[in-house]
């Protein structure tokens, strides 16, 4: 598996594309409807240890931080768009990927959501001391946020500190300490080459 893909508006994935699997959380965390109520947030099987070891860290940090969604498939994505465009309008296509342009279709992004006051939630927001954490310390795991602040010109999304991508511990090292994103990173790959 190639953990360094960039999957965006301009580097879509197949319809088909789909990773070996494993679920994170057997949904007894899934705190709010999601279109299918059975979905249970899932992840590639080949970062799974990555995956543990944040989580586990993070816990003992007193971050009760939880995988809140995981892998879509290409068929979920368009359903989520669909609803969202009926809620939203044309305002959906700023605020979700379309089918074929999710990482969440890769197996290796990650929504977050965390412990707050005896329940969990999905709202997350920029000062959390979970988001500071995660800032600060998901690239040890092969972690990066996806779409920071100021950059969203770059990545073509609003700024979402809840979203995680699994890039490998090396790539995750060279993008937290030069500040880019994976969008800046093959430009300057691009440009050397």
């Amino acid at each position: 598996m190639n953990f360094e893909i960039l999957v965006n508006k301009n580097n879509l994935l197949s319809k088909d594309y789909k990773p070996k699997l494993y679920i994170v959380d057997d949904n007894k965390n899934n705190f709010h409807n999601y279109i299918d109520p059975n979905l249970k947030p899932k992840m590639a099987l080949e970062i799974k240890s990555y995956v543990d070891k944040l989580l586990n860290d993070a816990w003992k940090s007193g971050m009760f931080i939880i995988v809140d969604s995981g892998y879509r498939s290409y068929e979920y994505q368009e359903k989520v768009l669909k609803s969202l465009i009926e809620k939203k309008g044309e305002e959906a296509y700023r605020l979700v990927a379309l089918p074929g342009s999710s990482e969440h279709q890769t197996g290796l992004a990650m929504d977050i959501a965390y412990l707050k006051n005896g329940i969990y939630s999905d709202d997350v927001k920029d000062s959390d001391k979970e988001v500071e954490w995660m800032k600060k310390n998901s690239y040890k795991y092969g972690f990066i946020l996806r779409y920071p602040k100021g950059k969203e010109e770059i990545t073509g999304y609003d700024y979402e500190p809840w979203h995680y991508r699994f890039v490998g511990i090396n790539l995750a090292k060279i993008l937290y300490d030069q500040n880019i994103t994976m969008e800046e990173y093959y430009s300057l790959k691009r440009k050397k080459a």
